[in-house]
């Protein structure tokens, strides 16, 4: 392990560039250095920030007397005893993370400290966070992942008039508290963050009404705090069209336009001039090319489903010897080849139409033109479906 002589205290100083004098810095980083005692730091006295994290010291014995020091940092060591920050009134952040600490004595010697981090240690009863009652300056304090598990704590926390950040994740007291995050912010009257997220007001208002009235209360809080949040809204709008009313009576006096709370320029807009503009071509033409691949897809959609697209003629004989027209199925598309059914082809047209019906409406709508008979029975299969 490194001793903390005066020679690597300078050597720590030219490392990262700060003044050789010693009294002339005013932070000083002897962090992962592997110290295990403080020494050496008298001639240091113009301090503020002195970062001794991740080290092997286990105890804060050896600081002198740093009036000016507001930040000390000694998280990631072995300290299982808050002794010497008596030597350190005036202390305003002191993060104490990940050490071995069960007690937070000697914490009230630091009367204006605002700022203690003291996560992943060994706190357990209410005893060992007494002493914060005596910080009375205390506004953020990060106790995560501890032994916490009495919920007198509350009282604790409660007793600090300027206590504004609270952070509790991953103690035992957290599931024990019945409604916690309820709980604490109608005791604690000044906390703004609680754990994972800011409290607003709407959330405040409803945890106060909560804990004078109950469940009932609490509904009827958020009731008229949403409506409280109407009327503002509202209000707003209000002020906004007068505001702008204000500016177009304005506008109309300085243009000699006749009064009014519109803006002039619709003055001179006719609706009857208006024409919808005409598509561009480049439009036109995706949505013909759009149409066209509708019975692409359809196709790939059946051959990827292990169709095979078949190929179904539909023939038959037509009322004096002629020929009838066959019509060709494909993928589910009609095509027809030859001229269009007549009146006669009773049969044909009846498949003609059925098969038209389920083809797509592009297809149908470019079929040749039905017999009066046909558009009949096409009425009737609308009228079956």
């Amino acid at each position: 392990m490194t001793e903390m002589t005066r020679q690597v205290l300078k050597d720590i100083c030219k490392e990262h560039q700060l003044y050789v004098t010693p009294q002339l810095n005013d932070k000083l980083y002897c962090n992962y250095k592997g110290f295990e005692s403080i020494s050496n730091l008298e001639p240091y006295t113009g301090l503020k920030a002195l970062f001794l994290e991740g080290n092997a010291l286990d105890s804060l014995q050896g600081l002198p007397k740093l009036e000016e020091l507001k930040c000390l940092y000694v998280q990631q060591n072995m300290i299982h005893k808050l002794d010497g920050l008596e030597q350190i009134e005036n202390l305003n952040t002191l993060n104490i993370s990940s050490n071995n600490l069960e007690q937070l004595d000697n914490i009230s010697k630091c009367q204006q400290l605002e700022t203690l981090i003291c996560t992943n240690n060994k706190l357990d009863r209410k005893d060992s966070l007494e002493p914060l009652k005596d910080c009375a300056n205390l506004h953020t304090v990060d106790l995560q992942n501890n032994k916490l598990e009495d919920p007198e704590i509350l009282e604790v926390f409660a007793s600090l008039p300027d206590l504004r950040c609270l952070y509790l994740k991953g103690n035992p007291v957290v599931s024990k508290i019945s409604n916690y995050r309820k709980k604490l912010i109608s005791s604690i009257k000044s906390l703004t963050y609680l754990d994972d997220r800011p409290i607003f007001d709407v959330e405040r208002r409803c945890a106060e009404a909560w804990s004078e009235g109950g469940l009932d209360a609490e509904r009827q809080a958020r009731v008229d705090a949403k409506k409280e949040d109407d009327d503002r809204d509202r209000r707003n709008f209000e002020n906004l069209q007068r505001i702008r009313a204000q500016a177009f009576r304005a506008r109309r006096k300085a243009e000699g336009l006749p009064d009014g709370d519109t803006d002039p320029f619709f003055d001179t807009v006719d609706d009857s001039d208006w024409q919808a503009p005409e598509e561009p071509a480049e439009l036109i033409s995706a949505r013909q090319h759009l149409d066209a691949g509708q019975v692409s897809a359809e196709e790939a959609t059946a051959e990827g489903m292990g169709e095979s697209p078949e190929v179904k003629t539909h023939a038959g004989s037509a009322a004096g010897g002629q020929a009838a027209p066959a019509y060709v199925e494909t993928a589910g598309v009609t095509h027809q080849q030859g001229p269009a059914p007549t009146d006669d082809d009773e049969t044909d047209l009846t498949k003609y139409l059925h098969l038209e019906k389920s083809s797509k409406a592009q297809h149908f709508s470019a079929a040749p033109a039905l017999p009066p008979k046909g558009k009949v029975l096409i009425e009737e299969l609308d009228e079956l479906d």
